[in-house]
């Protein structure tokens, strides 16, 4: 425990699944956290299980699609714990599956808006602060399906393949700053947002096509982000974190 004493966290979509885990676990592990999502009550329930368990945490109710959001979030963190030294890009939108020829201009925007854009505006505004504090380290939230692409998905897989290269890019350019940029990429994991594919929890169960036979758990992931944040990562960066129950070994 307390692997992330003394560090200051956002996490972008924090109010359900994966996001809500990793901004649970970092809380448990001694860090304070900015939580961010659109949804207010997902978000207050994230934020009140950290403070019932005896964490710090501070909501941010915004889009992360607006730049805005990005200066808000970096300034609360400073504001209500004093910097910045960890920020996890997480937030995700979803259109329904199909080909991208079924999908409208705006409805693609607003998927790489959410998906990859915003994890360059909380990069850019977070950056110059984790500079002033020593560093820190960017987890970007990809996915297994980066490397091996299912139908249906191409908003997902170029957003997800984009953070993948996105992360190697920033690690080069900041490691001079002590920043350290990784991606970390789930499988298919048991959320609300995974199991609405399916007629029900059985059945995403059974299409879970890992090598576990199960569907991942979000507190899985959120080991695996408390790690890349954490200094034990130390000697990391630029790299794909995956955790996949081993999904892309078929």
């Amino acid at each position: 425990m307390n692997r992330l004493k003394d560090k200051v966290a956002i996490v972008t979509g924090a109010g359900g699944g994966i996001g809500a885990a990793i901004a649970k676990a970092f809380a448990a592990e001694g860090a304070s956290v900015v939580c961010n999502d659109i949804d207010p009550d997902t978000l207050s329930r994230t934020v009140s299980d950290i403070e019932g368990a005896g964490g710090n945490a501070v909501a941010l109710e915004a889009d992360v699609a607006f730049e805005q959001t990005a200066i808000d979030a970096v300034a609360l963190a400073e504001a209500e714990f004093g910097g910045l030294s960890v920020l996890v890009n997480n937030a995700v939108f979803d259109l329904p599956l199909g080909p991208l020829t079924g999908i409208a201009l705006e409805d693609w925007q607003r998927t790489m808006d959410v998906n990859l854009n915003s994890a360059f505006l909380m990069s850019k505004h977070a950056i110059p602060v984790m500079e002033t504090g020593g560093g820190g380290s960017i987890i970007h939230i990809a996915s297994q399906l980066a490397r091996a692409a299912k139908p249906g998905r191409p908003w997902y897989i170029a957003a997800k393949g984009g953070l993948i290269g996105m992360a190697k890019a920033m690690a080069v350019d900041h490691a001079v700053q002590n920043i350290r940029v990784n991606t970390l990429s789930p499988g298919p994991v048991e959320t609300g947002r995974f199991i609405a594919n399916f007629d029900d929890t059985e059945a995403a169960q059974a299409a879970n096509n890992t090598l576990m036979n199960r569907l991942g758990q979000p507190e899985e992931i959120a080991a695996g982000a408390v790690f890349l944040a954490s200094d034990e990562a130390s000697f990391m960066t630029g790299a794909d974190l995956l955790i996949d129950g081993g999904y892309t070994a078929r």
